[in-house]
């Protein structure tokens, strides 16, 4: 399946980069699987349907929006993949101590910002409320 935004040669170096990590901790086929890449651009496709038509900043905002999606779906298993220390005989290096999950929502929603700095990106914020008004047969029984 060939990928629909994140066609560069780089963007394995990029996803990584979001979330701090190497080649050795994840790999290009991690990020590649059906389960999180193409998941990652159709989420920004359902936001910004005319994606093949963007030009300039728009096509920079969607590509970044894209890198950020796959990488907060790809975070929460972060945890499972980095070792919390290393010991050796000559050195100990403890790991930073991160919480992927909260980091993961970070990125979700940094992608939704990007995606609404797109010109022709529909606002999630236009839905329109509807409130409730509370029971009113209850005072028509007590009339009764």
């Amino acid at each position: 399946m060939a990928n629909k935004i994140l066609a560069t040669e780089k963007y394995h170096e990029e996803i990584r980069g979001r979330l701090g990590v190497g080649k050795d901790v994840l790999s290009d086929t991690d990020i590649d699987a059906l389960s999180v890449l193409p998941i990652g651009e159709l989420k920004v496709i359902a936001a910004v349907p005319n994606y093949v038509e963007l030009v300039g900043d728009d096509q920079v905002y969607m590509y970044a929006a894209a890198i950020c999606m796959v990488a907060a779906i790809l975070a929460p298993s972060m945890a499972a993949k980095i070792k919390k220390s290393k010991k050796d005989f000559d050195f100990s290096i403890e790991n930073q101590l991160v919480d992927w999950g909260k980091y993961s929502v970070k990125l979700f929603d940094e992608a939704y910002q990007l995606i609404e700095l797109i010109s022709t990106s529909v606002s999630l914020a236009d839905v329109p409320v509807f409130g409730l008004a509370g029971p009113t047969r209850a005072k028509e029984r007590r009339s009764c």
